[in-house]
């Protein structure tokens, strides 16, 4: 006799209960296919995307900064300077030191 009410009552509860779910369910599909959500989304993603393409050409452009100073530091590489030159060495005294005399 309490089977029919039973099963009745269980029956409307998991019907009422579906169809809140379902109902919130597309609510939620509903608002993200709107046009401000859409329209949100694409903005996030493509701020993201900018941000790193900004990060990447920053890093590329530091280190072909760097390179270029170091080949500059290699072209301007001044040489080491030559020896200061000592005191004048004295004409040799052998066979020829009369004829730079003599000039």
């Amino acid at each position: 006799m309490m089977k029919r009410p039973f099963w009745f009552g269980t029956g409307l509860a998991v019907g009422v209960a579906g169809t809140l779910w379902a109902e919130q369910r597309i609510r939620r599909q509903v608002a993200r296919l709107s046009p401000n959500h859409v329209a949100n989304e694409a903005v996030r993603q493509i701020s993201g995307r900018l941000r790193s393409a900004v990060d990447a050409g920053r890093q590329e452009r530091d280190r072909r900064e760097a390179e270029l100073w170091a080949e500059l530091d290699r072209r301007t590489t001044v040489p080491a300077p030559a020896p200061a030159p000592g005191p004048e060495r004295p004409a040799s005294r052998g066979r020829h030191a009369a004829r730079r005399v003599r000039h």
